[in-house]
């Protein structure tokens, strides 16, 4: 079996190289401060959210009334999140770890450079270009739509010239973000050759970005994650369980 993070890993059952693997088990461990979303029914039967600040892993599992995710501000009802994935705020070491591995996944075509969309891309693909030697360039900024939602754009007076860009980012869910970092470059004038997460939730994302053309590489998918942590004994069988129904259901 080969991974899409690195050389031929058949002796692994999930497919992981020894960096993978090692990130792997920081993802689980390692404990940062975080707010997360709660839900609670109210008196009157209808839904209530609360931000709580706790500690959390960067791939942490549900307690009681979690996870509520953004889907939940349109659709308080769903069915709530067994894990959550926090690629923000990390500790200097597992940005590292996370550029080592980000670094090595094989690919096709060499860049000219590497963006990171922002917030949470920009140090993960900061430590990709340390890894990697890719160069970093600092080309993406969050404008205010005056509708009150965010989109990416390109900050002003940046030009591609035909570069061969990476985009960077934590995870991909369904790849709106992803779409509006790729339309941005290329209407600056970069040749987009391919987008880089450390997680793919399998919630379509890639699916979608291939049918506009593009490549994802991603150094997990929620599935390895989740059988790694089984298999290891990290999480615990109901988890494991609860959390490849909710995956399988698309309710997220």
């Amino acid at each position: 079996m080969t991974t899409e993070a690195g050389k031929e890993t058949s002796f692994h059952p999930e497919g992981l190289t020894p960096a993978q693997e090692t990130l792997a088990d920081i993802l689980i461990e390692t404990k940062i401060s975080a707010k997360v979303k709660r839900r609670k029914t109210l008196l009157n039967g209808k839904f209530g959210f609360e931000d709580v600040t706790r500690p959390t892993s960067p791939f942490d599992f549900a307690q009681e009334g979690e996870f509520a995710l953004k889907l939940h501000e349109n659709h308080p009802e769903a069915p709530l999140s067994p894990y959550y994935i926090n690629l923000r705020s990390l500790p200097p070491e597992l940005n590292r770890q996370i550029g080592v591995v980000l670094s090595e996944i094989p690919t096709d075509v060499t860049p000219d450079c590497c963006a990171g969309i922002p917030d949470a891309g920009t140090p993960l693909i900061t430590a990709y270009a340390d890894a990697s030697g890719v160069p970093l360039v600092d080309i993406f900024v969050k404008e205010q739509t005056p509708d009150g939602k965010r989109r990416i754009v390109i900050k002003p007076g940046v030009r591609g010239e035909g570069k061969k860009l990476r985009i960077g980012d934590d995870v991909i869910t369904e790849a709106g973000t992803k779409v509006e970092a790729i339309d941005a470059a290329e209407r600056a004038g970069f040749k987009v050759v391919d987008i880089l997460v450390v997680i793919d939730r399998e919630q379509g994302g890639k699916e979608e970005l291939e049918r506009r053309g593009h490549k994802l590489r991603a150094a997990f998918t929620v599935t390895q994650l989740l059988d790694n942590y089984r298999r290891k004994d990290k999480i615990n069988k109901v988890k494991y369980d609860e959390s490849k129904a909710y995956l399988a259901s698309g309710k997220r």
